[in-house]
């Protein structure tokens, strides 16, 4: 007997469901293989073969990759030369007002801090402002 039941039309995806699909298929797929399997550059460009994507995406999308992480390399390395300064602020001007407590002399201490405070306040403004303008530049074609 034939089959006389009415074939729905073939499910349609707008790019960004195909990406996620794919995404997540590949992702389901490295997982199967094994945690300890890493891929080379040119794995990933037979896979992007495979799929239908250009060289030239997949080269475009390598170079917005390596973009990411030298910022976020140079903005950890950044904020942590700042934690280091302001730890070391305060941990040196902790022991500065120590000494000037128990040694019952003139009150001194303010003047190192006030002078350090404004380069520490220096080096943070000159941190955040360094990281708020490497966010809002253009990336590079």
């Amino acid at each position: 007997m034939a089959d006389t039941r009415q074939k729905s039309a073939p499910a349609r995806f707008s790019e960004r469901e195909a990406a996620d699909i794919i995404r997540e298929a590949s992702t389901l797929s490295l997982a199967e293989r094994g945690a300890d399997r890493s891929l080379t550059r040119d794995d990933l460009l037979a896979m992007a073969r495979e799929m239908g994507v250009s060289e030239a995406a997949m080269k475009d999308a390598l170079a917005a990759r390596a973009r990411k992480t030298k910022f976020r390399r140079q903005t950890h390395r950044a904020l942590f030369g700042l934690a280091t300064h302001g730890l070391s602020y305060t941990i040196v001007m902790g022991g500065l007002t120590l000494i000037n407590l128990t040694t019952g002399t003139e009150w001194w201490v303010q003047f190192p801090a006030i002078s350090w405070g404004i380069g520490l306040a220096f080096h943070a403004m000159g941190t955040l402002m360094g990281v708020a303008k490497r966010m809002t530049l253009p990336e590079d074609p």
